[in-house]
This record gives C-alpha cells, sequence and structure tokens, in this order.
C-alpha cells in the first residue's frame, strides 16, 4: 500500500466509499466512485498499487476482461443504463491502475466525451444517492453468481 494513493487508502478502507465494495476477483476490487461520474459509477481497480496498466501480472490481466464485463452488465441489468461507458487514466494521482465503468441512463442526450464533460462540472453525487446505487449492483451481481 502506498500512503499517499487514494486508490490504496479505499482498498485499506481507511476512505470509505459508498455502499463498500461491491464485488471482487483475486486481483481486482469494484466500489462506487467518489467521483464526478454520477450515479453507479463503478471503480475497478488492482488490490496492489500497481502504476501502469502494462505492468499487470497475466493473471491479473486475464481477470480483467471478464470482471468489466459483469460490471458493464450490472450498470444496465440492475441500474438501467442504456450504455456503459469506461475510461482509464494513471496520468493524475492516484497512480494506480484503476478503470471507471460509468452509465449513460435513457433520456441523457449528452454522449461520450460531452457527458463526462456535464458529469464533472455537476461533481460527485450524493452519499446516500450512489450508496443505494452500490447496494443494487452488489444484490444483482450475487443473483448471477
Amino acid at each position: 500500500m502506498e500512503a499517499d494513493c487514494l486508490a490504496c487508502q479505499v482498498n485499506a478502507g481507511t476512505v470509505p466509499v459508498p455502499g463498500g465494495l461491491i464485488a471482487e476477483t483475486a486481483h481486482w476490487r469494484a466500489d462506487h466512485c467518489i467521483g464526478p461520474f454520477g450515479v453507479g459509477a463503478v471503480v475497478v481497480k488492482t488490490k496492489n498499487h500497481i502504476e501502469d496498466f502494462w505492468a499487470l501480472e497475466p493473471a491479473a490481466a486475464a481477470e480483467l476482461g471478464p470482471f468489466l464485463c459483469e460490471i458493464s452488465g450490472a450498470i444496465v441489468g440492475a441500474l438501467g443504463a442504456e450504455r456503459v461507458y469506461m475510461t482509464l487514466w494513471v496520468d493524475n494521482p492516484p497512480h494506480h491502475v484503476h478503470l471507471v465503468v460509468y452509465p449513460r441512463y435513457r433520456g441523457e442526450e449528452r454522449r461520450a466525451l460531452d457527458l463526462q464533460l456535464a458529469l464533472r462540472d455537476t461533481g460527485p453525487p450524493s452519499f446516500a444517492d450512489a450508496e443505494r446505487a452500490a447496494n443494487a449492483l452488489r444484490a444483482f451481481m450475487g443473483k448471477r453468481s
């Protein structure tokens, strides 16, 4: 764990996230995003502090695709999203491999980058709304396993 890494702090439980852990594999964790990506946005991050995507161990890389499919399917199935977008940045802190998987709901006219910029300007959702979404995602994924 890197003491100054937000993702590591979330993984260690020292920074709370709405609804807690949604799902995990041997190498990945998923929890509701605490940033400005809207209700139902999920951060999928490595359990260990890894700063570069290309540095993933083969086993972690092999788990990622199926895990992202499960998470994105839950965002559609549990929350009613029409589309699911995904981003990966490791240029700014936290320097920890993490993907943000976030919904576009029916009726939302903005798409892709336009939606992302609008969400950024709106700010994070309320803790209570994000917690409800995290609980719904966890319940949906539990029914499928």
